[in-house]
């Protein structure tokens, strides 16, 4: 009587564990201003920062990285935008423009999840139904 032989658990260490890469691609530029007064503009003393994926490694993007110059600027365009043209809008006409910006938000929400799924090395679904619940 032949006996059978015990089945053998093969490694595969060519396998690499990530999170699973999505199809959409969320349209991330390669470089990111400061956006401040309507326009991305860069950081006054020119530093900025690379945004690595953490489950690869790569570089996603280069951000500028503000300073408390930047604030001030980006404070006082604010203020400009808020005395000279937002206050004097009705409350209907900013609650449009308040609805068009969450139906924008509405109809990208799939690639902020992505690129937020790239930039925290989380699930699509975490980033999705947490983070970006739109």
């Amino acid at each position: 009587m032949a006996t059978r032989a015990e089945p053998k658990l093969r490694s595969r260490p060519e396998w690499t564990y990530a999170p699973a890469p999505e199809s959409a691609d969320p349209g991330i530029r390669k470089r990111y201003g400061l956006f401040i007064d309507g326009a991305f503009v860069p950081a006054q003393d020119g530093r900025t920062r690379t945004i690595l994926n953490p489950a690869t490694e790569e570089p996603l993007c280069e951000v500028a990285e503000g300073g408390a110059r930047d604030v001030d600027r980006a404070v006082k365009a604010a203020r400009r935008a808020y005395t000279r043209v937002w206050s004097k809008l009705p409350a209907r006409e900013r609650g449009k423009y308040m609805f068009r910006l969450a139906r924008l938000l509405q109809e990208r929400a799939r690639e902020f999840a992505v690129a937020e799924s790239k930039n925290g090395g989380k699930p699509i679904r975490e980033s999705r139904d947490t983070d970006i619940p739109l």
